[in-house]
């Protein structure tokens, strides 16, 4: 994995300090998310989703405590009032615009397979006779067992990214399907593995959520997001882990008009009053 200093060099000169009278933002990850979630032998946890919500919570002068768990469970504290937000990245869909309230992303995402070098996957046709490996509870499971009769494929899921790229790397599976920035960034650190073919028809901001019924605190954390892309700092977590420079179009960089995700449930059109002075 890439510099883990400079991530956390990052994150503390772009995050104003937290006071010690306000509440933690407790937010919710999904464990084994490499890039966005890494947790080291000692459970320490780092990543581009950590570093950013990290600045984001200093931008809102309050401390952060990350919860690890499954999708599924993170939705229920969410809904149940045990999470304050879910950190992220999630995929900004219209299903999930009905039971939570989105921030704008921070960063594009569609489906895209990986393979190990020498084996290409051009269309889905080519999957037939393979084995496809996904994180099982996640969209990636949902469209490979409802495509597995059609293409002839075999679906081994597995509990976290990290082991669908292990499963990758090690020759257990042949081919594997996730989030195109993460296999990016997992093809960036590792030789043996590349990105192949992508579904663009899958095209969503990867975003954060709150409970629908916080429309305050997403907007606070929204208008917090947008400082960190207007300095800079969103781009420059997003080069250190996911091992590319974000363009101008990129959502590291392009500040989304109104609040929350265009076209989806619970977006709001009023005009932005961000104020980013620290």
């Amino acid at each position: 994995m890439r510099a883990l200093a400079l991530a956390a060099l990052l994150t503390a000169a772009a995050a104003p300090a937290a006071t010690a009278d306000e509440p933690p933002l407790r937010a919710g990850v999904v464990p084994g998310s490499p890039p966005f979630v890494v947790s080291d032998n000692s459970d320490h946890l780092s990543g581009f989703t950590i570093d950013l919500f990290r600045a984001i919570a200093g931008r809102l002068k309050r401390p952060i405590v990350f919860t690890e768990a499954p999708l599924p469970a993170l939705v229920a504290d969410l809904t149940a009032g045990h999470l304050d937000v879910l950190a992220g990245p999630i995929q900004a869909t219209p299903e999930r615009s009905a039971e939570m309230l989105f921030t704008e992303g921070y960063v594009w995402s569609q489906y895209q397979f990986g393979t190990r070098k020498g084996l290409s996957i051009a269309k889905p046709a080519d999957l037939r006779g393979k084995r496809l490996a996904v994180q099982a509870g996640t969209e990636y499971a949902e469209w490979a067992e409802l495509n597995a009769p059609k293409y002839g494929f075999a679906v081994e899921k597995l509990a976290t990214l990290a082991q669908v790229l292990a499963a990758l790397r090690s020759g257990a599976a042949d081919a594997c399907l996730s989030d195109s920035p993460g296999l990016m960034a997992a093809a960036h650190d590792q030789d043996s593995l590349q990105a192949n073919l992508d579904l663009p028809e899958t095209r969503v901001q990867d975003a954060a959520a709150v409970a629908n019924t916080n429309v305050e605190l997403r907007d606070e954390i929204e208008d917090a997001l947008i400082c960190l892309k207007r300095d800079g700092t969103v781009a420059r977590l997003s080069e250190t882990w996911l091992g590319e420079k974000p363009g101008a179009e990129d959502l590291q960089k392009m500040v989304v008009p109104g609040y929350g995700v265009p076209g989806l449930a619970g977006y709001d059109a009023k005009p932005r009053k961000t104020h980013c002075a620290s």
